[in-house]
């Protein structure tokens, strides 16, 4: 068992690396390019077209409003990631991985814009009457691929599994050490409550998180902003931090043994990538579900998924962390990892 674990954490550590960062990130320029640079160019007219319109009423084919398949995708975005992510990304390649974190941010929002557009575009309605796209029928229906649609679909399935494990692992973790709760009471609970929402399809999906997903955002990051508040004074030192060690090797601080400008690309992409989602494939098979008159109208709102859960979420932790100083303990704790 400890040699499968091993083997598991090296060939994570390794597709995590060069492989598939370099294949997101050159995608993601390479959309970026060939859509004109749309993010920096229209990001008044994109948060007109979501937020700006959020309680009118969409026009068009759908099952759930737009604003429900946002916070449908950001149920599945908003999580671990966000919270333990960011820390594990500045303990392992410093202050700097932030800045990198937001550059793969906006870089990754022409994939996840082309993803969405993609899956409304290819959508189709099922036996049930409902509208079902993603991945799987852009590449058969667009790609004319159905062995590749067929091969994402089970390789989606499989990764599903540990990424439900971490969730659900967090949780029970989280009440253990808070309330010294029991582990396998706290999953059967969790996975309970779980079922009676996934059970009941989209249109139950998106209506509850519609209303969970917003207050435990808002609740998050009003949490985080009282904190960085209270350590205002510390804000241009966390500037300073973030943008200095982008481009310079992290120096040895107390017991950190310092981190190369590589790690610290590597992580702070990671983490990025991660927290979002951009490239998986997972947003897209809830943006096709989305009531809207065009591809490109929804593909704003999976930019607006981007926004909220990298820039500002995951930003809200990497301040708390950064001005309260525990990052520097952070750094102390990983010299006694094994």
């Amino acid at each position: 068992m400890e040699q499968l674990v091993t083997m598991v954490t090296a060939i994570s550590d390794w597709l995590w690396g060069v492989p598939i960062i370099s294949l997101l990130v050159l995608s993601g320029l390479y959309l970026t390019i060939r859509l004109g640079f749309f993010q920096f160019r229209y990001p008044i007219y994109i948060l007109q077209q979501t937020l700006g319109s959020v309680f009118k009423k969409p026009k068009g084919e759908g099952d759930i409003s737009p604003r429900q398949a946002l916070t449908s995708a950001l149920s599945s975005t908003i999580g671990a990631a966000n919270i333990i992510g960011v820390p594990a990304a500045i303990m392992f390649g410093g202050p700097g991985a932030i800045f990198w974190m937001w550059v793969i941010a906006v870089v990754g929002m022409a994939i996840k814009f082309s993803e969405s557009v993609l899956a409304v575009r290819y959508r189709e309605k099922n036996e049930a009457g409902e509208f079902v796209g993603g991945p799987v029928y852009y590449m058969a229906k667009g790609l004319k691929l159905k062995w590749l649609a067929s091969w994402f679909a089970f390789a989606l399935m499989i990764e599903l599994i540990p990424s439900i494990m971490v969730q659900g692992n967090a949780i029970s973790a989280a009440v253990r050490e808070t309330f010294d709760g029991d582990t396998l009471v706290t999953g059967i609970i969790v996975a309970g409550l779980v079922g009676l929402v996934v059970f009941g399809g989209m249109k139950r999906i998106a209506k509850v998180t519609e209303v969970i997903v917003p207050a435990m955002a808002l609740v998050y990051v009003g949490a985080g902003i009282i904190i960085v508040l209270m350590n205002v004074s510390q804000i241009p030192e966390v500037l300073g931090l973030i943008f200095s060690y982008a481009f310079q090797p992290m120096a040895a601080l107390g017991g950190f043994a310092g981190a190369a400008i590589a790690e610290t690309i590597r992580w702070g992409f990671a983490r990025g990538l991660y927290s979002n989602e951009a490239g998986l494939g997972t947003a897209p098979i809830a943006h096709a579900a989305a009531q809207t008159d065009h591809p490109v109208r929804q593909g704003f709102w999976a930019i607006i998924g981007i926004v909220i859960d990298t820039l500002i979420i995951c930003s809200t932790t990497a301040f708390v962390v950064l001005s309260s100083g525990v990052w520097t303990r952070l750094m102390r704790w990983t010299t006694r990892l094994p």
